[in-house]
């Protein structure tokens, strides 16, 4: 008899102990929210030290507890050629929507107006200044000269300076400094909620 309830008690007892968690632990926790900071990286960025910050319980949802992490974002490659690298990553979702240019061109009228008014907004501050701190960002990185300078229709060219203009604005409104060197990071965060069920605390979907 004491044979066959011992595998029952043992089964109970976890399940208990999974019930008894007050928070997510650590492990899950950190396996939930550290593909977020990873998505977070771009083309020449790394996550790096990343660290468990907080937790609360959610006050709007019954058995739901929201766990944060601070990390950095570190460049492993020169600021320049992160930007010129999203600004290629701009121009391909361009072109997709001169592919795909919707009913009247209705996809790409609105693909031209959002990067138009993007790259506006952060250059008319700058007015006549942006010159020389174009050349200035661009000193060390013939890769992004030859993009700036590369010939095309007005058009073409148009667009892909728009494309470098919001890539670099991007980077900024994250932090980062014109003058940044390879191994500058800047803070970030990334949070999760969970989910308290039977069998213990579960990454909390939607």
């Amino acid at each position: 008899m004491k044979t066959f309830l011992l595998p029952a008690m043992l089964a109970a007892a976890m399940l208990l102990a999974g019930c008894e968690e007050k928070t997510p632990g650590d492990r899950l926790s950190a396996e939930t929210i550290r593909p977020i900071a990873d998505r977070d990286a771009v083309e020449g960025m790394a996550v790096d030290e990343f660290k468990k910050e907080n937790g609360w319980q959610d006050t709007a949802a019954i058995n739901t507890y929201v766990v944060r992490y601070n990390y950095k974002l570190k460049l492993v490659k020169p600021l320049p050629e992160v930007a010129l690298a999203q600004a290629n990553a701009i121009l391909s979702s361009y072109a997709d929507a001169q592919k795909n240019p919707g009913m009247m061109g209705i996809n790409l009228w609105q693909a031209q107006l959002d990067l138009s008014q993007e790259a506006s907004e952060w250059l008319r501050p700058q007015g006549n200044g942006f010159v020389a701190r174009r050349d200035a960002f661009f000193a060390g990185c013939q890769a992004c000269i030859d993009y700036w300078n590369r010939e095309g229709s007005k058009d073409e060219v148009n667009v892909r300076r728009q494309a470098l203009v919001v890539a670099w604005s991007r980077l900024e409104a994250m932090g980062f400094k014109d003058a940044d060197k390879v191994g500058a990071g800047v803070p970030r965060q990334a949070w999760a909620p969970f989910m308290k069920t039977e069998q213990g605390w579960m990454a909390k979907q939607g």
